[in-house]
């Protein structure tokens, strides 16, 4: 069996979620896939979880970063998977966050960030969800801008050989 993660996909302020967001979501699932497949990593199951407005007590939108970290602290699934918290507006040019070799243990305290934060921006939220994705699973920025883990996007969406191994080591790899 080769290697692979699952994602819990959990959207904040759920009700405002459109058919053509929920469009937007597989589509960037679908291109980690790919990107991921690549290098030997396959998304195992995909599990979707609703956090209304009123439970979102206000992190529907994320102002700054330590909302985001927030966030990840207040909400978890108890399961294998990574959480991946959507939300419709992450303000400023901030469009994800991610810890750099997240943890497996996502019942730690605030400050420590136990799950991935990415904002909904069209088309973008691919290379988003991809790029916050590899660093939960330990990697860092490239100088490289034809590889997904370049600091901007849009960016080439590679991964190399060696990427894709350090990724297979993390704690949330299944296989």
């Amino acid at each position: 069996m080769a290697a692979g993660i699952s994602l819990n996909i959990i959207r904040v302020g759920s009700e405002q979620f459109t058919p053509n967001d929920e469009a937007i979501i597989s589509f960037a699932i679908n291109y980690t896939r790919a990107i991921y497949g690549s290098v030997g990593i396959s998304i195992v199951r995909v599990e979707d979880y609703f956090i209304t407005n009123a439970q979102a007590g206000g992190y529907a939108i994320i102002d700054q970063d330590s909302e985001a970290e927030f966030l990840t602290s207040q909400w978890t699934v108890q399961n294998n998977a990574i959480d991946v918290f959507v939300v419709k507006m992450y303000v400023g040019a901030t469009a994800g966050l991610s810890p750099e070799g997240g943890p497996c243990n996502k019942d730690l305290p605030f400050p420590t960030m136990t799950g991935v934060v990415i904002e909904l921006v069209d088309v973008l939220t691919n290379q988003v969800l991809a790029h916050e994705l590899g660093h939960y699973l330990g990697l860092g920025h490239e100088d490289d801008t034809t590889n997904l883990m370049y600091k901007d996007t849009p960016n080439g969406g590679l991964l190399t050989f060696l990427q894709g191994i350090k990724m297979s080591t993390h704690c949330f790899i299944e296989g």
